[in-house]
């Protein structure tokens, strides 16, 4: 075996030991015995107001599980805000931009102060069609993608924070 062979053999397995040594440090954070897990079934969800509402807490509601004792109290404010991008010479919309923002607070039930507050944004676009119908139907698909990327952003936020500092 030439010297180079050897250094990349090396190499190769330096990598994969320090890959492994990685994997040992790693816990999934809704581990049973972690701090995050015991969020679930514990979170009362915001209230629906409209259809981005109603997939935004569909989305929390996959994240956090049915609330069996609620500990905690999530509100979440959301607004959208839309852009035409393409633009042809007779002035048609052709390219549509549609940005999501929701900002939310975790209280614990009782309390006046929030134990987490953030803020997270999502956006998403798509192509305008000669058919109000068409178009239509698929401004709604982004709005339940956009309602659900927030939903896992603001779980992943919430998640993170109890288990990196657990929630008070």
């Amino acid at each position: 075996m030439s010297l180079s062979n050897r250094r990349r053999v090396l190499a190769a397995l330096g990598g994969l030991g320090g890959t492994f040594a990685l994997a040992g440090c790693f816990r999934p954070m809704l581990a049973k015995d972690g701090r995050a897990s015991t969020l679930l079934g514990r979170v009362e969800l915001p209230p629906v107001d409209d259809r981005m509402g109603y997939y935004l807490h569909q989305s929390l509601r996959d994240r956090f599980g049915d609330t069996q004792v609620a500990e905690y109290r999530l509100e979440v404010s959301m607004r959208t805000e839309t852009t035409g991008l393409g633009i042809t010479q007779d002035d048609s919309i052709t390219r549509i931009r549609l940005r999501a923002f929701a900002n939310f607070r975790l209280f614990r039930t009782g309390e006046p102060r929030p134990v987490l507050t953030g803020a997270v944004t999502s956006e998403s676009g798509y192509s305008s069609t000669s058919s109000l119908y068409a178009t239509r139907r698929i401004s709604e698909t982004v709005e339940r993608r956009l309602a659900t990327d927030l939903g896992d952003r603001i779980a992943r936020r919430i998640f993170a924070a109890a288990e990196r500092d657990g929630l008070a």
